[in-house]
């Protein structure tokens, strides 16, 4: 027997009627596949042709993703330390590696990995990041590194600077072609200049008060800090280098980690929120942030997020990477 909901519709078309279709709103998230088989997921990013997808305990992973949103394992490689973060330039890949360094990888047409150097001058590697004249890392409690890379992937420390006196731990660095930002732990978000020879000064800084600056990311109008418990902020930066602090969005729960990953594809802005799940927003052009939609994380920790022109992708700690169009 036929429902009525159907008999209703059916009817309608045979009239002519319109059927209403429920309405998606811009900036909608919408699962469209997962990876399972990575444990405890910690870092996704990719270049033109593959993505790579960390392991907190040591594994990565290379894959291929089709039209439909479907991955292809192609190769993996391991560590004893704990993964954080991988980045490219084209030539290599760098992976951030906790208690041992930073390695850099060059990878072939089919996505299998050569493992060519490692930095043995760097010790807990939090995060990995360059501008096409040097690669920069988030050196823990060492503070932030400068370094130049060689034709095999070598990377030799430029400079080293570490603001404070205290245990503040340096977990996320990033460039606008500007300026450097660092996520400063509990000292919050700092920016520096560089020189041509790589050498770095400190510029400004702020500290929210209110979490502990965990990843820091910019669209070319704002700079955006993940800020752990205290959720997501955007700033202003003036042509030195200042930083003005705009506006914050946050839960305001009891979760102890919150605001983990941030990055934006042009259109909106993607905030990994740990136990608090995944979430949407746009930035108008003052920099004030308005929610969008959130997928709730019941079972995972929603740690990083990355996307290409399909997909966006989050690294989710108990649920492998996650796959998600937007509308």
């Amino acid at each position: 027997m036929k429902s009525v909901p159907l008999l209703i519709t059916a009817f309608l078309l045979l009239t002519g009627c319109n059927v209403l279709e429920e309405e998606v709103l811009p900036g909608t998230l919408t699962s469209v596949s997962n990876i399972y088989g990575i444990d405890k997921a910690c870092g996704v990013w990719g270049d033109d042709t593959f993505v790579y997808l960390l392991e907190r305990d040591g594994f990565f992973f290379s894959v291929s993703v089709d039209d439909s949103g479907s991955f292809t394992r192609l190769d993996h490689d391991m560590f004893n330390n704990k993964l954080r973060d991988v980045w490219g330039d084209g030539n290599f890949v760098y992976f951030a590696n906790v208690g041992g360094g930073v390695h850099t990888y060059s990878v072939d047409p089919a996505g299998h990995f050569t493992h060519e150097a490692t930095a043995s001058s760097i010790n807990d590697a939090y995060s990995v990041w360059g501008d096409g004249n040097f690669i920069y890392v988030a050196n823990g409690r060492v503070g932030v590194s400068s370094f130049s890379v060689d034709s095999n992937g070598q990377l030799t420390l430029i400079d080293s600077d570490k603001q404070g006196s205290g245990p503040s731990t340096v977990l996320s660095v990033w460039g606008d072609g500007k300026f450097l930002y660092a996520a400063y732990g509990s000292m919050g978000i700092h920016s520096y200049s560089v020189d041509a020879s790589g050498n770095l000064t400190h510029l400004d800084s702020d500290d929210p008060n209110d979490g502990y600056a965990r990843r820091v990311w910019g669209d070319g109008n704002f700079i955006y800090l993940a800020n752990g418990y205290g959720g997501l902020h955007s700033y202003s930066v003036d042509t030195s280098g200042k930083l003005t602090h705009i506006d914050v969005w946050d839960l305001d729960d009891s979760y102890a980690t919150g605001a983990s990953g941030v990055w934006g594809d042009g259109s909106y802005l993607y905030l990994a929120n740990s136990k608090d799940g995944f979430h949407s927003f746009s930035v108008d052009s003052s920099g004030y942030f308005t929610h969008l939609d959130s997928i709730e994380n019941e079972y995972g920790e929603a740690n990083a997020v990355w996307g290409d022109v399909n997909f966006i992708y989050l690294a989710n700690w108990d649920q492998g990477i996650e796959v998600f169009r937007v509308e």
